[in-house]
């Protein structure tokens, strides 16, 4: 489903000078797992979701996903690829249901393909009472569900979220994380870049720690314990093995 090899992406600061934010980076992912990204503010994290989602370029190395290159063919990638960002808005004058079907344009999703689309996931997200309305009057809530809907719209076998439950309440939080659940089920692979522990022992099949854009650590959760010992081990592992 996915192989990155010798990843490297740098940017230029004003403040600080040249700053490599994927330095070197490798790994390979099959479908059917959630794959946990940690790691402090500036580790390089967003980066490396990005250029996975070929909205950046890599200076160096590769990204393959189902074997297609993400440099040679970015717009067949990002057919595979559904991206949840932090800075992922809605249009606030679009109703959902005409925010996902302007969503679901851009990969050709059109007609009766379309409302098909919009009512299996608007069953799956229950998103009846709300999807008609417009996006300004949603709930933090109601906003994120439509997000991940429209994530979701075109059935891709590869999900990125970017700290996806991040501002919202409790029962929204659960519903995003069964809603991973579910997607693991039906055998898509997830990149889930959270800092919460709970979602990480509940979620992830494999934990990916960066540090200063270079991978610390990669293995199975509990191998670095549970509950609090997990949360003092991905510090630990930020403080001793980050590269200056």
């Amino acid at each position: 489903m996915l192989v990155i090899d010798g990843l490297r992406k740098s940017f230029y600061d004003p403040g600080r000078g040249p700053v490599t934010a994927v330095d070197g980076i490798g790994l390979e992912a099959r479908p059917g797992g959630v794959i946990a990204l940690a790691g402090a503010n500036g580790a390089g994290k967003t980066t490396l979701l990005r250029l996975i989602a070929t909205l950046l370029e890599a200076d160096a190395g590769r990204i393959l996903v189902d074997g297609i290159d993400a440099a040679a063919d970015p717009l067949a990638v990002r057919r595979r690829i559904g991206f949840l960002s932090q800075s992922t808005r809605l249009y606030p004058r679009l109703s959902g249901r005409e925010m996902l079907g302007y969503a679901a344009g851009f990969f050709g999703l059109h007609g009766e393909a379309l409302e098909q689309a919009i009512a299996r996931i608007s069953e799956r997200l229950e998103l009846g009472e709300f999807l008609d309305q417009r996006c300004a009057r949603l709930s933090t809530g109601q906003a994120q569900r439509i997000n991940i809907a429209r994530t979701l719209i075109t059935d891709p076998p590869l999900l990125i979220l970017d700290e996806p439950t991040t501002g919202l309440d409790l029962a929204a939080a659960r519903q995003v994380i069964d809603l991973i659940h579910r997607a693991r089920s039906d055998g898509r692979l997830i990149i889930l870049s959270t800092h919460i522990v709970t979602e990480i022992e509940e979620l992830a099949d494999r934990l990916l720690i960066m540090d200063h854009g270079r991978l610390v650590f990669d293995d199975r959760p509990a191998v670095l314990g549970h509950g609090e010992a997990l949360a003092r081990a991905i510090c630990s592992r930020l403080r001793l093995e980050g590269s200056p």
